[in-house]
């Protein structure tokens, strides 16, 4: 977890979904082959981030760090003027659980720093997130028992700063049963059935979801399969006075490959969404009359669902992975499926200013090169966002981040990230002073010195500038930390690539 990282409190449910992971770890004996069943809907239902551990990964079962510190930054406020210098003391906790037996796979990744500014210009903060994933196997290979969370942070105000006074926790967690069918040698059909509830501390956009997927299948040939499959997912909000409740069904083809080299996945088909219908009573028109009830029909959007990620090893030491599609989403589904990029930083969702659902066009394009001693990571991505009935909330958004590492000797380590983002919202209407067109850039520097198999002394050095494109006002933030930590293990392997988000 970087010193950016964004600000949350933790709730109970987090915490022990992260402690049960660890422990189910703990108690197992090494890794063996994991079962056939996936723990993740291929489409439809919204899929953990596991930025580093892809399902099937041979990573470490455990790697962890906890390091502590001290820090300086010379704008705390994130202001244009009058800046306000801090020093602050950090203590870091990072961990990747990878555990894949025969009846339980728990793959998790956590990232937390806490915060004390010593100058009390915010309070103390526990910052972070969080996106995990477990399964037991009920009847190996054939039915699972799955347990997901993701939880992190998202804007208030799209148009404004992200400090810890501009933010909001965000949680997303499911479970339910998958059942993987054969019939015959070759073909197969898959049944995955969820509860979630999605969680939002700051808006009052919170929502239980009832959601199932069926696939029927057919193996063509080695590593390549087809099948039709049906999602429908009803959801239904705390507080529908500002909500809508609304069904999504899903009807698309699915053709997957994957063999030695080269990953594909292609989904083709369509989404519909009705908004549920609601009643009305009103009092009799006459003294004595009775009172009427009058139903409002749903509201339907129809949108296409088309997408295609390939990955390919262009070498031993190259890989690249491209995706593109276009899709009806909504937050919190968007919030469970982010990734991070090269630059292996989340950080805070884009703000949430509506639960409808969107049409969301996107492409991304990641290149990752690994040879002994040097890692390079470059990852990009473009969005456009366009809500049919709400168009003051269409968002087009790029970026791009890139990030190199270089083992230097045998205890010294260098790693130079960065990242930008171009924010647009073209049809938005902000208070005085605020911007809707702006870019945010981050440049980072990590020099680390390790001593034995554990002790590690880390030196990092952020630029951090946002600059308003139209209207409103930008900033400039420098910060470095300097920590010590404990990492019983040499440096982690880098992560795998992703599509980045």
């Amino acid at each position: 977890m970087g010193p950016t990282a964004l600000t949350y409190n933790l709730h109970s449910g987090q915490v022990s979904i992260a402690i049960l992971l660890l422990a189910a770890l703990a108690s197992r004996a090494p890794a063996q082959a994991p079962t056939t069943t996936p723990l993740i809907p291929s489409a439809g239902l919204a899929s953990v981030n596991l930025s580093g551990l892809p399902y099937g990964t041979s990573a470490p079962p455990l790697i962890y760090g906890v390091d502590t510190g001290i820090g300086e930054t010379d704008n705390v406020s994130l202001v244009p003027t009058d800046k306000v210098s801090q020093t602050m003391s950090i203590t870091d906790l990072d961990f990747a659980v990878n555990e894949q037996s025969r009846l339980l796979i728990a793959q998790a990744k956590g990232d937390f720093s806490f915060l004390d500014y010593l100058q009390g210009a915010y309070g103390s903060q526990l910052t972070g997130r969080f996106d995990g994933i477990g399964g037991f196997a009920l009847v190996p290979g054939r039915l699972i028992w799955v347990v997901q969370d993701d939880f992190g942070q998202a804007a208030l105000d799209p148009y404004a700063p992200v400090t810890p006074g501009n933010l909001q926790n965000v949680d997303y967690f499911s479970t339910g049963p998958n059942l993987t069918l054969r019939l015959g040698g070759l073909s197969f059909v898959n049944l995955y059935l969820r509860y979630a509830r999605s969680q939002f501390s700051g808006s009052s956009f919170d929502s239980n979801r009832g959601s199932a997927a069926l696939a029927l299948g057919r193996e063509i040939s080695a590593g390549a399969a087809i099948s039709l499959n049906a999602d429908s997912e009803k959801v239904l909000f705390s507080d529908t006075a500002a909500n809508t409740n609304f069904v999504r069904n899903s009807l698309y083809g699915k053709y997957q490959l994957q063999v030695a080299r080269t990953g594909l996945e292609v989904d083709l088909g369509a989404t519909v969404i009705d908004d549920s219908p609601s009643t009305l009573t009103m009092p009799g028109l006459t003294p004595g009359s009775a009172a009427t009830t009058v139903f409002t029909p749903a509201h339907s959007n129809t949108g296409p669902l088309a997408r295609i990620q390939l990955s390919r090893q262009i070498s031993p030491a190259a890989k690249i992975i491209l995706s593109a599609g276009r899709q009806l989403t909504d937050a919190s589904a968007s919030f469970s499926s982010q990734q991070s990029g090269a630059a292996g930083i989340i950080g805070a969702s884009n703000a949430i200013q509506s639960t409808s659902s969107y049409t969301s066009t996107f492409g991304s394009a990641g290149w990752q090169y690994v040879r002994n001693r040097t890692t390079l990571e470059l990852t990009g991505r473009w969005e456009k966002d366009v809500y049919p009935s709400e168009a003051v909330y269409d968002l087009t958004q790029s970026s791009a981040q890139f990030s190199i590492r270089r083992q230097m000797t045998r205890t010294f380590s260098a790693q130079l990230l960065g990242r930008y983002a171009k924010f647009d919202y073209p049809r938005a209407i902000p208070a005085p002073l605020a911007t809707t067109d702006y870019g945010d850039s981050l440049v980072a520097f990590a020099l680390a010195w390790r001593h034995g198999r554990a002790l590690e002394v880390r030196l990092r050095i952020e630029h951090d500038v946002q600059q308003a494109i139209t209207g409103g006002y930008g900033y400039h933030d420098n910060r470095a930390f300097l920590t010590v930590g404990y990492r019983p293990s040499s440096a982690p392997p880098p992560e795998e690539l992703q599509a980045p988000n």
